[in-house]
């Protein structure tokens, strides 16, 4: 039973960090308030700017342990299906590799438009068996984010 509650607080979880990064994306693209509106923030709308535009795309996986396998036996099936040597793809970036505990590795690549197929394959040939697998495409929110902060709080002190 508690590990189906675990199971279910991690789908949870899941769940909620997407809608999370989905609903905060569609907030920062709506346009700007009304210059009625004592809350609004002057400014350009938050969009990155057109030369932020490249031909690669951020992708996140999340390759979640198979807790019906120890560390060991992990490693023995990633070695065996020569993981190390296929993935990360070799066009690939790492942009970030951390652990979560209880969850697995969070893989955030850099890879160039077109190169999904590689990267999926890459995974379906050596991460299955070791890892159960979600992939997302993903976007750096963070410049927005800090874009519209630092614009909040510059009307604010101009309201002040």
């Amino acid at each position: 039973m508690e590990h189906q509650t675990q199971g279910m607080e991690k789908k949870i979880l899941l769940v909620f960090i997407c809608m999370t990064v989905w609903l905060s994306a569609g907030w920062a693209q709506q346009p700007k308030e009304t210059a009625g509106d004592s809350t609004s923030v002057e400014g350009p709308a938050l969009v990155p700017p057109a030369g932020a535009v490249s031909d690669s795309i951020l992708v996140t996986i999340i390759l979640k342990h198979q807790q019906d396998k120890n560390l060991p036996e992990i490693r023995r099936i990633l070695e065996s299906q020569g993981f190390w040597d296929v993935f990360p793809p070799q066009d690939a970036r790492v942009v970030s590799w951390t652990i979560a505990m209880g969850l697995g590795h969070v893989v955030l690549l850099k890879i160039p438009a077109g190169a999904e197929r590689r990267l999926n394959l890459s995974i379906e040939n050596a991460a299955w068996g070791a890892f159960e697998t979600e992939i997302y495409l993903t976007y750096d929110y963070k410049p927005l984010w800090d874009d519209y902060i630092q614009r909040r709080e510059e009307a604010r002190q101009d309201r002040n």
